[in-house]
């Protein structure tokens, strides 16, 4: 029990010199903080001010994308809904494209950097500049787009002009979407259309052939009108597939029907109006040749709240700078004052 109460006695002892030690170095414990608080003040008030402005954004309405339901005429898989719309103007703030065409904005890089840089560096130090929010919860319903810089009003004016360039990109992306989907259209029926007048002439020009192999055989037989006859199995074998029964039939009509026959036949190669289907084709190409989607009439969001110039800094925060500054500095003074007095001791008992 008193060994136990000797060493608590010790231990006071050793505290007491401890806070006594500190006490005799005070006036260096004070400089040394005085020193790293003097450096975090001058760090605050040289790191320039920087500025957060906001664009709040939301899907676009129906009204808003009524342009897009001329992609039902194409019957093309691109006719999206709103939320598929918002999800791809949020990647195209994402993207690359849009930072480089803002770079290339006349003014931009000159205002956002004092210093010639390449493309790439621009790039890298504009996307530590941009932030998209998105809610993890429900990322279809709403978003927050996000510049910061050291300018509060070029900050404001620099996120409408990235949303602005975002809703272009979007419509003349939307715009070849349409006007690609149209061109296959209009290809697939130009080779259909050509496909069944391919088909009809050369039934035709069949057709043709049979009757003039027909009209020389009646020619040489001296056929000039139309064989009549009981013999109800000529006129039934016509039908059949069997090409010597068939010649018979035609060339029994004799040489003065089946010039007749062959010149219709001939006329009917001009006249594609008996095309089957060919009509409704080309009513389907006048109609697309006619239509044309207007891409300023497509808004793929809503904005809810344009940036406007921010009043308050985000950072730096300078009293919290110079408050961590001090206590940092403290707490070094202290970790030196103590490693220097353990020294000193230890050279006193070597």
């Amino acid at each position: 029990m008193a060994k136990k109460e000797i060493e608590q006695m010790n231990d006071e002892i050793d505290l007491f010199e401890l806070i006594q030690s500190l006490w005799k170095e005070k006036v260096l414990i004070v400089a040394i903080t005085a020193v790293i608080t003097f450096i975090g003040v001058g760090y605050a008030l040289l790191t320039p001010s920087t500025y957060e402005a906001k664009v709040a954004i939301l899907p676009p309405s129906i009204s808003d994308i009524a342009e897009l339901q001329k992609f039902d005429v194409l019957e093309s898989s691109q006719k999206q809904t709103q939320s598929q719309i918002f999800t791809e103007f949020l990647s195209i703030l994402r993207s690359n494209q849009l930072r480089k065409k803002f770079l290339q904005e006349e003014g931009v890089m000159e205002s956002l950097f004092t210093e010639e840089m390449s493309q790439h560096k621009a790039l890298v130090k504009l996307d530590g500049m941009i932030q998209l929010e998105v809610p993890k919860k429900d990322p279809k319903n709403e978003a927050s787009f996000k510049l910061q810089y050291k300018d509060p009003d070029l900050a404001a004016k620099f996120a409408n002009q990235l949303v602005g360039l975002a809703i272009g990109l979007h419509r003349t992306n939307i715009s070849h979407a349409f006007e690609s989907a149209r061109d296959q259209k209009i290809k697939q029926l130009n080779d259909k259309k050509n496909s069944l007048v391919a088909t009809h002439e050369e039934r035709l020009n069949q057709e043709t052939t049979k009757l003039q192999e027909a009209y020389l055989v009646a020619q040489k037989l001296g056929i000039i009108d139309p064989r009549e006859s009981n013999d109800l199995s000529v006129k039934t074998e016509s039908r059949s597939t069997v090409i010597t029964e068939e010649m018979r039939y035609l060339y029994s009509q004799g040489t003065r029907s089946l010039n007749v026959e062959i010149e219709t036949v001939e006329r009917r190669k001009k006249n594609l109006s008996m095309v089957d289907g060919l009509i409704d084709i080309g009513q389907e190409l006048s109609l697309l040749n006619a239509i044309s989607l207007d891409g300023s009439k497509v808004m793929p969001i809503t904005i809810d709240l344009g940036a406007e110039t921010p009043e308050d800094k985000i950072k730096p925060n300078r009293l919290l700078i110079v408050f961590l500054s001090g206590v940092f500095g403290w707490i070094l003074a202290i970790i030196f004052v103590l490693i220097r007095k353990s020294v000193h001791n230890y050279r006193e008992k070597v």
